[in-house]
């Protein structure tokens, strides 16, 4: 399957609205939960651990909903089956996420691009997942690596569609504030859009993972 073919899938559509509306839905409640928890500690606890843990169980959720197609193929073992395959599958791969998202930050250099956390959640987890349908089909001399020309596209897409996903939603949020008198409703578009309009840096790995099977 091509990039346009993948994108424009029913998969991996559903995938992408279901992450925005979770994603929305998540933003608009955590300021009053945060509010509502009135303690410094328990503030901290919702601000820093639960809310990037409930990201990184939507970036999940994302994977499973579109895959295979987000590995370019059309016909592979249901997901049903590969989280059965294995003893806490869907447990390991979250908390390695969490913690993968945790330590980001600390990485020498790319630390400071936060833009970059999404793409790399969602390769991770593409990487994890494609393994385990690897192991399903008993295939063997699957290479992992995408190579430094992949990377370096990665790179390239996540910095540009973040800062277009955040360019796009200022000027619809500023629209949409003064038409509802509401604030800093462009940081909310932007979160929703950012999956979609970073979805290419994720797919360049995924893609090519699949291109092995072929």
């Amino acid at each position: 399957m091509s990039f346009i073919q993948i994108i424009l899938s029913a998969d991996f559509i559903i995938a992408t609205v279901i992450y925005g509306i979770a994603i929305l839905i998540i933003l608009l409640l955590s300021e009053r939960i945060h509010n509502i928890l009135d303690h410094g500690v328990l503030q901290w606890n919702w601000d820093h651990i639960a809310i990037p843990l409930l990201q990184v169980a939507l970036m999940v959720l994302f994977i499973f909903i579109a895959y295979p197609v987000i590995f370019g193929i059309k016909d592979a073992p249901s997901i049903f089956l590969l989280l059965s395959s294995g003893k806490l599958r869907i447990n390991n791969l979250i908390n390695l996420l969490f913690i993968l998202t945790l330590l980001f930050p600390l990485i020498p250099v790319i630390g400071n691009w936060r833009e970059l956390i999404l793409p790399l959640q969602g390769i991770v987890a593409s990487m994890i997942v494609f393994s385990w349908l690897v192991h399903a089909l008993q295939i063997e001399h699957i290479n992992y690596w995408p190579g430094f020309d992949i990377i370096g596209y990665v790179i390239l897409v996540a910095i540009v569609t973040h800062w277009l996903a955040v360019t796009v939603s200022q000027q619809i949020g500023h629209k949409f504030d003064e038409a509802f008198d509401v604030a800093d409703s462009g940081s909310l578009f932007a979160r929703c859009l950012i999956i979609f309009m970073q979805s290419p840096a994720i797919l360049l790995v995924s893609r090519a993972l699949g291109q092995q099977l072929h």
